[in-house]
């Protein structure tokens, strides 16, 4: 019964998210280019959301695995170490879900 009602909480979640980020463009009249940039946008945000909450899930996971043996320095330098590098792999994919767009408009 309680992995139905997770199951169905997640979904309803994913729902909600999904329906929040509607917002439909349609590039039927008027200056086609700014209609896709506007379109971009909600995507860029759902990536966005994606990459902080897997960074969520695994850096809880770090520091929860290096939890139990946090009084030796060696193991709470690699928690540490393992922090810093996935902070730095989340700007870098955020570096690719918003620079990268803006670059690439900016040579067109």
């Amino acid at each position: 019964m309680k992995k139905k009602l997770q199951n169905l909480y997640i979904a309803g979640t994913t729902l909600a998210s999904t329906l929040a980020l509607n917002n439909p463009v349609y590039a039927s009249s008027g200056e086609i280019e700014g209609r896709v940039n506007s379109a971009i946008a909600p995507v860029q945000a759902l990536l966005t959301g994606i990459l902080v909450t897997i960074a969520i899930v695994v850096g809880l996971f770090i520091i929860i695995k290096g939890m139990p043996s946090a009084d030796d320095p060696q193991e709470k330098n690699q928690v540490y170490k393992a922090v810093g590098r996935l902070l730095g792999l989340v700007a870098l994919g955020a570096a690719i879900v918003w620079i990268v767009p803006w670059v690439y408009g900016l040579f067109q």
